[in-house]
């Protein structure tokens, strides 16, 4: 003990704790909604309860205690920093005894990493479209995913990007900027081509996606996850959201934008879908005959 996880190596806190012998994190460390954890701390509190009646206790099960408790028995440096313990950060030491919701720096690194660690909304197909059931949609095919603080994560739907193709350039908003519901609030850009979209909620950018910036194409290949775009912190949420889809209204929405794009192939170029069959990924890069603009202008409703 007394080094961080390799980050090749996702090793348990109960693990590293030397609550377990062995166990590999597959929650990405989100301990709150890990069932392993709960089952953990759920028998370490009953361990505790038989203890202090007085009552015996049997079993390998007996010997579970809190990784926080395994961790206090410790002594100076190897008292880790449960961020230091998962590799989230190379040093750092215990000086809270442990009470995490006592220490100022783990309240802001969690804050941090909430930012940037997306829930992945549930998802239902539809032609071949990936269409989230749990988050708002905008007509101009934007995601909104209402998060913890009453933030909104933002974010272009499958539809979108099955329809235009993976993009070469992200325009995104700096953080600060405003964000006006119905107006203009990014714009993606391929082959020197631009599509701007419009934003599904007012208020401030609080965050922006750097991956994005990067690798433009992360918002076609996973848009619900690393793909999203950016983090607004509301103004106006209530009156927004009740413009906004959501739950079996994005299946029945999707379901009338694609037979409408159904249509469009059909009439263009000639091209039907047989019975249970899936709209090819990059419509526009196979069937550039549709038109940039015309697909911008019918779907995105901008251009």
């Amino acid at each position: 003990m007394g080094q961080k996880a390799p980050r090749e190596n996702k090793y348990c806190i109960w693990m590293q704790a030397g609550v377990v012998k062995y166990k590999l994190c597959d929650h990405n460390y989100d301990c709150n909604t890990c069932p392993f954890d709960q089952a953990m701390a759920k028998t370490a509190e009953h361990n505790i309860a038989l203890r202090q009646a007085g009552k015996p206790m049997t079993g390998k099960k007996a010997e579970i205690v809190a990784w926080q408790d395994k961790m206090r028995q410790r002594a100076g440096l190897d008292q880790q920093c449960r961020h230091m313990l998962t590799g989230r950060i190379p040093a750092y030491y215990c000086a809270y005894n442990y009470e995490c919701w006592r220490c100022p720096f783990d309240q802001m690194l969690e804050e941090q990493l909430e930012v940037f660690t997306p829930r992945r909304p549930q998802v239902q197909e539809i032609f071949g479209f990936q269409v989230p059931t749990s988050t708002y949609l905008h007509c101009g095919h934007a995601w909104a995913a209402l998060e913890n603080a009453g933030r909104i994560r933002v974010g272009l739907d499958d539809f979108s990007q099955r329809l235009l193709g993976p993009a070469d350039e992200m325009q995104l908003p700096d953080i600060g900027d405003q964000s006006r519901q119905g107006q203009m609030g990014l714009a993606l850009a391929r082959n020197h081509k631009k599509a701007a979209v419009m934003a599904p909620v007012d208020g401030i950018i609080e965050a922006v996606n750097p991956k994005v910036r990067r690798q433009p194409r992360l918002a076609h290949d996973d848009p619900y996850g690393e793909g999203w775009l950016f983090v607004i912190n509301p103004t106006n949420l209530k009156p927004n959201l009740e413009n906004l889809l959501f739950g079996d209204d994005n299946l029945a929405w999707t379901d009338k934008q694609a037979h409408h794009l159904l249509g469009m192939l059909e009439s263009s170029v000639g091209v039907t879908l047989p019975d249970g069959g899936c709209i090819v990924d990059d419509v526009y890069g196979h069937y550039p005959e549709l038109g940039w603009e015309r697909l911008v202008r019918e779907f995105l409703l901008t251009g």
